[in-house]
């Protein structure tokens, strides 16, 4: 599927009625209704392109993974708005909750950063992780019910909060209900290396020279 096929799936999508969301087994069951390819495809293209070989692309490249998710959601017919400036999550679904949106490949999972100051927020929030291979809704009451502490699981390395990887593994192990595989395809070697400043430039001066006529 292409990138023009996928926008286009997903401003079809977005058409659909509105579904009600009261509790997590509603939000997954309405997030996993459609075809992963409309989240997985943007996000290849995404990498193929962009990458974050570049450090200056990391920031933009983990906004974009997230925006992408975000209209996704919105496909799957969740009225939500986006919340990129808020402390902690990054969604909120109406009905429902906030959620925190997380893309990790490799090695523990940054839940957030203090900005170089001491973290003292060592609170896990409800998440939706993305990994190369599977999608996750983690959140507290699910843990629970399938009795994972999740303080076992949580570490505070003095400026941010992660969470051990090896959670994923004890999610799988327990047959967790919230995972869905997907798998993203990411050819380090083969990246462009676009730099994401470049094409914001791009439309600026675009949007500039308009507003010069």
């Amino acid at each position: 599927m292409s990138l023009e096929q996928t926008t286009s799936q997903i401003e079809i999508n977005n058409n659909i009625t509105e579904k009600q969301c009261y509790n997590d087994e509603d939000f997954w069951q309405g997030l996993i209704m459609l075809d992963l390819n409309l989240l997985k495809d943007p996000i290849e293209y995404l990498f193929e392109q962009f990458g974050t070989k570049e450090p200056c692309n990391r920031f933009d490249v983990g906004n974009s993974i997230e925006f992408i998710i975000g209209d996704y959601i919105k496909s799957c017919g969740f009225k939500c708005s986006d919340l990129p400036n808020a402390k902690r999550f990054d969604i909120d679904i109406d009905k429902y909750k906030k959620l925190s949106i997380k893309y990790s490949s490799t090695g523990d999972i940054t839940l957030h950063n203090s900005n170089s100051s001491i973290n003292k927020d060592i609170d896990m929030k409800d998440t939706i992780l993305l990994t190369p291979d599977k999608l996750y809704l983690i959140t507290n009451t699910e843990l629970c019910k399938n009795n994972i502490n999740i303080n076992d699981y949580i570490k505070n390395t003095g400026d941010s909060l992660k969470l051990k990887r090896n959670i994923l593994k004890e999610l799988e192990k327990i047959n967790y209900p919230y995972i869905y595989d997907i798998n993203i395809i990411h050819n380090k070697k083969e990246c462009k290396n676009r730099l994401c400043s470049k094409i914001f430039y791009s439309k600026f001066m675009e949007e500039y020279k308009l507003q010069l006529k």
